[in-house]
């Protein structure tokens, strides 16, 4: 039996939404395109635990030309992970029949520590044998080492392991490793593209 590996961001849960990002740029008292141009150049370095949530929104602040008191880092944490724990419900269900149907499951994210732990204590989460984030790693997709270390970690070759990423280039990371992998663009996309791997018994509503 196969693993199936699900990406978070993209994937389980959607992308942040607009207001989500206008919050935290009101926070950081600058519009949202000069906000996510600061916000996504050290968000690589934040995800594989190079930053501590302190030095990346300092990094974003410095690109601002502004500096952030303790308490606006803690708010733009709290916004930020917000931002990213909105779940997909098509996904969701997808993940139940999964399950239902036996099929082994984990998730592997590129996400910091604070989003982790968020992640980790959603109900979803329940439905997974492993939850594997680039902050434990230390690598992140598509790095080979990320896919190295998940692989270590699911205890399987590279050919009995299935990846759902939103991202091009980590899905063809994932190929180049061995793996198989999907180009996620909606559940119900996942779900044909799964069945034709996995068969009626490995995708099963419960």
């Amino acid at each position: 039996m196969s693993w199936v590996v699900f990406d978070f961001g993209g994937v389980i849960g959607t992308h942040q939404p607009e207001d989500d990002v206008a919050a935290m740029a009101a926070a950081a008292g600058v519009t949202t395109a000069e906000f996510g141009r600061a916000y996504w150049p050290p968000r690589f370095a934040y995800d594989i635990a190079e930053l501590s949530a302190g030095t990346f929104w300092q990094d974003v602040a410095g690109r601002l030309g502004r500096s952030f008191t303790r308490s606006q880092i803690a708010e733009l944490v709290r916004l930020d992970v917000a931002s990213w724990s909105h779940l997909c419900e098509g996904t969701v269900r997808l993940i139940h029949d999964l399950r239902s149907a036996g099929q082994r499951l984990a998730v592997l994210s590129n996400q910091p520590r604070e989003q982790a732990e968020v992640v980790a204590e959603m109900p979803v989460a329940r439905h997974f044998d492993h939850l594997l984030f680039s902050c434990d790693f230390k690598a992140g997709k598509p790095d080979p080492g990320c896919f190295s270390q998940a692989l270590a970690r699911l205890g399987a070759p590279a050919e009995e392991v299935i990846l759902i990423d939103d991202r091009e280039d980590n899905v063809r990371a994932a190929l180049a490793m061995g793996m198989r992998a999907i180009r996620f663009t909606s559940p119900d996309q996942a779900r044909t593209a799964l069945a034709g791997i996995v068969g009626s018994d490995g995708l099963r509503p419960g």
